[in-house]
């Protein structure tokens, strides 16, 4: 799946200071290093949003809003590297000219091999080296919601799930006017949260009505095995490619 992207370079410093996390913080990390290997690929990216476009923050979510269906262009944090542990390169990405950090490389990792990565850091975003390896993790199942929910404005959204061997699970909520991938504007919520309890309810608070197209009628949910490593500010996450059974379409009503 697609792992969920961010002015000046004078407003850039003060962005990236700004938003590290104090020792103890609460919050989701907001600097994402993403890896998510295929059958006979690999996805390689990060997302590192500015602040001012990050709308929406708790401990577990991350929201931004879609335009164009592209989320907004990111930090420059310099080159992304990944490699396995104790093994070759798996690649390298730089942010695009329109802000992106995307690449496809022709290379399968099995489940179960560490990898470990990079950050080579830029007066916008600081440098970071993870210390700790994640893993490539097994699939897990999607339980709820089923394919044609509901989810009204002012609700939560319950998400259950199986299975797997990863340390976290993704979901990938994306409110919109018809399928996301050809939507206008929008709403993006990421949130990863520990897998093991099966369950995660993502409060009401991460669709502010404000952010929601007037016009939104779809909600889909995309939900994945994730294996994270947090450190500081900086989140590692491997999230293999999905299938359509990871994800269900919905509708959105006000």
């Amino acid at each position: 799946m697609p792992s969920p992207r961010a002015s000046l370079l004078a407003l850039a410093l003060l962005a990236g200071a700004s938003c590290r996390r104090p020792t103890g913080s609460t919050l989701a990390p907001r600097y994402l290093l993403g890896l998510s290997p295929g059958p006979s690929f690999t996805v390689l990216g990060a997302t590192l949003y500015a602040d001012r476009d990050l709308q929406y923050h708790d401990a577990n979510c991350l929201g931004v809003t879609l335009a164009g269906g592209r989320e907004p262009p990111m930090l420059d944090g310099g080159r992304v590297e990944l490699w396995v542990v104790g093994g070759d390169p798996i690649g390298r990405v730089d942010r695009s000219p329109d802000g992106r950090y995307h690449a496809a490389v022709r290379t399968a990792l099995p489940p179960g091999t560490h990898v470990a990565g990079n950050l080579v850091g830029s007066n916008a975003v600081p440098a970071h080296r993870f210390h700790s390896p994640a893993h490539v993790p097994l699939a897990i199942q999607r339980i709820k919601p089923d394919a044609g929910f509901a989810l009204r404005a002012g609700e939560g959204l319950p998400v259950t799930w199986r299975g797997g061997d990863s340390s976290h699970v993704a979901l990938v909520v994306t409110v919109s006017h018809g399928p996301a991938d050809a939507a206008q504007t929008g709403w993006l919520l990421t949130c990863v949260v520990p897998r093991g309890r099966g369950r995660f309810a993502i409060p009401a608070s991460a669709f502010p009505r404000a952010r929601i197209p007037a016009d939104a009628d779809t909600v889909t949910v995309t939900v994945a095995a994730d294996d994270r490593v947090v450190e500081e500010e900086y989140a590692l996450d491997v999230t293999p490619v999905g299938s359509a059974d990871d994800q269900a379409v919905g509708t959105f009503a006000r």
